[in-house]
């Protein structure tokens, strides 16, 4: 081969290298993302709705329950309630979707249901037989209902709940979570006496169960969990589905891929009905436990799950390495709990009206629940000072009470999630219930949980051969080959320029 032949091969194989080889790392994403996004795309035949239906990574729900040291000062004295965190009780929490329904282009409507079975080997030292003293809320909400009556009949039935129930009781910690402990008889018929109080003949037939004496009384539709006449927090959740989601599949794109779109047949909730209820009755983002890929460090995750009565965001905190895999973390700002009065988007949290606003970190569970209850975080980590002022042997860290998320940016994979709240009742002082002529108002403490998941290792390798190793293969393979074009590009420069200097010698 000649040697100005010889530059010309070097120079355009070279250059076909670096440019080809650039050209490939430059769309390699493109391809990239094409490729997950069809993979992450939910039909029944995808490699992935396996997954979708059951999730691979176990789910764990721990309870800490709230032991009361000293109930009797509390109730007679008006002491400061003096709490001891009990636990965790883990509980294996099982997933699983059904009934599907893909008449609708673009989404899936499914229901989802939950069991909780409890793990002995992640609870430690703790057993469902544990004996824990907690605030009575059957007689708290009770107390809701009679505080301010005068009546008779009122006065009579008050009476014999007292005698009954008591402020505090103590039970069995899986008897409180989930099994329940059997409710007393009542006895509420003081027709006998009808004769001297002609009011009284309306209490005819109202004694037995609280269900007997419900149908009785001529409620409509008694709840099942008062049938079985046991009282527990989470009675009737086990086993149980969430009602209807409906979410996108990604079919028709990416950027709202596991959106809820409804919930329940509504695209909307329809619990707040305070200052901005537009915006507080929002069903926003996913469930948490995926998200659209491609992340960036300013996306904001919006979560939408049930027991919440409401949807939430988290903004980006910081980046770390999930078993060597780049995630980045993701948690609430202060601002999505933050006091009304100060971040007036949360005004239509407020029940009954802006008179009644519960302060930074808490949510009423009144319109989602119907009862008074108060969600919050744990031990009111960045809530209200004044309530948390008001207890003994809380201690909120934030390594301990926030809830994260930890999410691989390129697919949207939650690698690492807790979400952490606290279930509280309002304790109130009424003077015309003896159980409650002393105590202090404050924002009584009955449990908290964390709700978490955490892909392991080897899950995690898996993640990064899929998600890592091509882009190292492709860095390292078209890194090889721009170095090997550059050299011949710099060879075939030596070659030319000697051959240039070659003729011209010949020429002198």
């Amino acid at each position: 081969m000649l040697p100005l032949t010889q530059v010309k091969v070097m120079t355009g194989v070279g250059a076909t290298l670096v440019v080809l080889c650039s050209i490939f790392i430059g769309v390699f994403p493109l391809i990239f993302n094409t490729i997950v996004d069809k993979m992450l795309v939910i039909r029944e035949d995808s490699d992935t709705f396996e997954a979708f239906v059951t999730p691979p990574i176990p789910i764990y729900m721990q309870f800490w329950l709230f032991n009361v040291t000293n109930p009797e000062e509390i109730r007679f004295n008006g002491a400061k309630p003096v709490l001891e965190q009990v636990g965790p009780y883990t509980y294996e929490e099982v997933r699983v979707k059904y009934a599907f329904d893909w008449s609708k282009e673009g989404t899936v409507s499914y229901l989802q249901n939950k069991s909780y079975i409890f793990s002995p080997e992640l609870s430690g030292e703790r057993r469902e037989s544990d004996l824990i003293t907690s605030i009575n809320v059957l007689m708290v909400l009770a107390s809701h209902v009679f505080q301010g009556r005068q009546d008779l009949i009122s006065s009579t039935i008050w009476t014999q709940l007292e005698a009954s129930l008591d402020l505090f009781e103590t039970h069995e910690a899986g008897d409180i979570l989930f099994y329940g402990y059997d409710l007393p008889a009542f006895n509420f018929d003081f027709s006998g006496l009808g004769n001297l109080v002609p009011k009284l003949d309306e209490t005819e037939g109202w004694s037995g169960t609280l269900a007997d004496v419900m149908d009785q009384m001529g409620f409509q539709d008694v709840p099942q969990v008062v049938l079985d006449n046991k009282l527990a927090l989470l009675l009737g959740v086990n086993n149980t589905d969430d009602k209807v989601y409906e979410v996108k599949t990604g079919s028709d794109g990416m950027g709202d891929f596991m959106n809820i779109q409804s919930w329940n047949g509504s695209s909307t909730l329809h619990y707040w009905k305070g200052e901005g209820a537009q915006y507080c009755n929002m069903i926003n983002g996913t469930d948490g436990s995926q998200y659209p890929p491609r992340l960036t460090r300013d996306s904001v995750l919006r979560i939408y799950t049930s027991e919440l009565c409401r949807s939430l965001y988290l903004t980006y905190e910081k980046d770390l390495y999930h078993h060597g895999i780049p995630v980045y973390r993701y948690v609430p700002p202060r601002e999505v709990l933050e006091d009304p009065e100060v971040n007036h988007d949360n005004l239509c949290y407020c029940v009954p009206d802006r008179d009644h606003c519960l302060g930074a970190g808490m949510l009423s569970l009144q319109p989602c629940l119907g009862l008074p209850l108060v969600l919050s975080t744990p031990h009111f980590y960045q809530g209200d000072e004044k309530e948390l002022a008001k207890l003994v042997g809380l201690n909120p860290t934030k390594s301990e009470h926030e809830t994260t998320i930890d999410v691989e940016p390129r697919t949207g994979v939650a690698m690492y999630a807790a979400k952490k709240m606290q279930l509280n009742i309002p304790l109130k002082r009424y003077g015309n219930l003896p159980s409650f002529k002393n105590v202090p108002e404050v924002i009584f403490p009955i449990l908290w949980v964390n709700e978490s998941a955490n892909v392991d290792a080897d899950m995690s390798q898996e993640v990064r051969n899929a998600v890592f190793v091509p882009f190292v293969v492709v860095d390292a393979i078209c890194g090889s080959l721009i170095a090997v074009g550059a050299l011949l590009l710099v060879l075939s420069g030596f070659r030319f320029l000697h051959i240039k200097r070659s003729a011209e010698q010949d020429k002198l």
